[in-house]
């Protein structure tokens, strides 16, 4: 089992709702630890690091691998799950908007017309 520790944005609940998802899809993975303050993702299992970053990347994530090595127990007992006191439910890089326009020819209206 290897243990991938990378450095990803974590500005709000939703980065971290959206890693968490993300991640958890991927198989092979035993464990996952996220640390808000310092902005890292600790995956642990047997998954290819290539493989996890672009799972990220798709995902509209950035990561940068901090560490890849064998796994050892008590670095993850060392890690604990701590959220900031002032930590948004969201943050500007979540908040995608998209915008639709109407089609031009609405209704019942033929595009060409000639007469």
């Amino acid at each position: 089992m290897k243990k991938t520790v990378l450095k990803v944005n974590i500005n709000c609940m939703r980065c971290k709702k959206e890693l968490m998802k993300t991640v958890g899809k991927i198989e092979g993975i035993d464990q996952i630890a996220i640390n808000s303050e310092k902005g890292t993702l600790i995956v642990v299992g047997i998954v290819d690091p290539v493989v996890l970053a672009n799972k990220l990347r798709k995902a509209g994530k950035v990561a940068e691998f901090i560490s890849v090595g064998p796994y050892k127990k008590e670095d993850l007992e060392t890690e604990k799950l701590k959220l900031p006191h002032n930590f948004p439910s969201c943050c500007k890089q979540c908040e995608v908007v998209a915008i639709g326009f109407p089609s031009y020819y609405q209704g019942h209206h033929d595009p060409c017309s000639i007469l």
